[in-house]
This record gives C-alpha cells, sequence and structure tokens, in this order.
C-alpha cells in the first residue's frame, strides 16, 4: 500500500471508491455529532469527495488531505470553482468554496491540535491492518481534546476478498487507545455492491460510528 499504489489508481481512472454522491451516512448523524464553535473539519484522504461540499454548506470549514494532487483539482472542478494555490509550505494547498485541500502525504500533514471535527468515510479501510494504528496515532495528535466526528467502515469475512477497501472489525475499534467508538448504524449492503459479491463476498456490514477522542 505505497504511495505509488494510490497515485497508479488516480492516473488510471480506478476510483471505483468515489461515490457521485453525498453519503447518506453523513446526511443522516452528522448533525448528532458536530456542534457550533467546533472549528474546521478535518477529512483525510479525501479525494474528491462531494461530502466536503455538503459539509461546507453546512456551514462548516472543510479541510482535506488528499496523497495526488489531480484530485484535489478534480474537486473544484466538479465545483466549478477556481481554486488559489498555495506552494510555500511542506504540502500544497487548494482552496475555494469553504474547502481546502492539501495535497500530499497525510503523515506529513501536522497541525497538532487543531481540528474539533472529523469525518472519515474511506480513510481508515483503505488502509491494511498493520498501517492502521499509526493512522489513528497520527489523526489523534491533529484533534483537538474531546474532538467529535464521523467514522465509516466495512465489515466483511477478511480471507474472501483482498483490499482495499479492508474489513475494520469492532474489536480493532475497541483497542483504540486515542478514541471512543460509538456505534450508529450497521446494515448489510451486499446487494448495493455486486462488485464484491462478485470477489466472492457473501455479506458486508456498512457501520457508522461516533467517534470522539480522548
Amino acid at each position: 500500500m505505497d504511495k505509488q499504489f494510490w497515485r497508479e489508481r488516480w492516473r488510471r481512472n480506478e476510483i471505483g471508491f468515489h461515490q457521485e454522491s453525498v453519503h447518506p451516512a453523513l446526511e443522516a448523524h452528522w448533525r448528532s455529532v458536530s456542534r457550533s464553535g467546533a472549528g474546521p473539519v478535518l477529512v483525510p484522504l479525501c479525494g474528491k469527495s462531494l461530502d466536503m461540499s455538503w459539509l461546507a454548506g453546512q456551514g462548516f470549514p472543510v479541510v482535506g488531505v488528499e496523497l495526488e494532487p489531480s484530485a484535489a483539482q478534480a474537486f473544484f472542478d466538479a465545483a466549478g470553482l477556481a481554486p488559489a494555490t498555495d506552494d510555500s509550505g511542506p504540502l500544497q494547498s487548494f482552496s475555494a468554496g469553504g474547502v481546502t485541500i492539501f495535497a500530499g502525504d497525510f503523515f506529513d500533514f501536522e497541525r497538532a491540535g487543531e481540528f474539533g471535527l472529523v469525518y472519515d468515510r474511506a480513510a481508515l479501510i483503505a488502509l491494511p491492518r498493520e498501517m492502521r494504528p499509526a493512522y489513528l496515532e497520527h489523526l489523534a495528535s491533529l484533534l483537538a481534546p474531546d474532538a467529535r466526528g464521523l467514522l465509516i467502515t466495512l465489515e466483511y469475512a477478511q480471507a474472501d476478498m483482498q483490499g482495499p477497501p479492508f474489513s475494520v472489525m469492532p474489536d480493532e475499534l475497541d483497542d483504540s487507545p486515542a478514541f471512543d467508538f460509538e456505534c450508529l448504524a450497521r446494515n448489510n449492503v451486499i446487494e448495493g455492491h455486486p462488485r464484491f459479491a462478485d470477489k466472492g463476498l457473501t455479506w458486508l456490514n456498512e457501520t457508522v460510528y461516533a467517534l470522539q477522542r480522548r
């Protein structure tokens, strides 16, 4: 799961993880975890997700981090926006319409304790199990104490399919030293994902968690 893997996925337009609509779980659950005055929303491994436009439309400043610069530019192109760019920092940034996307490795993004809200739909499940503890540790370093947000995961028999996306089971989250997770919804969505059924999955849970930084 090196950087080149994801860059090649974007360059070949192999982005089955991208959704052409706002995620229903975001619309259904965001208000239950967000709070006024909590500051910007951090969206790790954001791609060109339309969820960022939805969050900005609710009045939240949005800060995404995405490895591939072309994905960041594609987000603004799709929104009909011409972003201002800044190359002065470690990561190039693109900003317009209440959304700023930093292009580069998420582990190189340093804004200690700055974010009171986080939304993770496709970051944790993009990483194999051995990388996920380091991801959660770095994510925690970016969040303010008691920061809150939403995490959306997938659950399936990992032996039945090679990720990404990877299966993240509840016991793994229970072991997190930095976060508390509360399950808000769990649904078997295999009928809506025939490409996964074609790979041998007989069940696929999409699970929504409220998270809180300890």
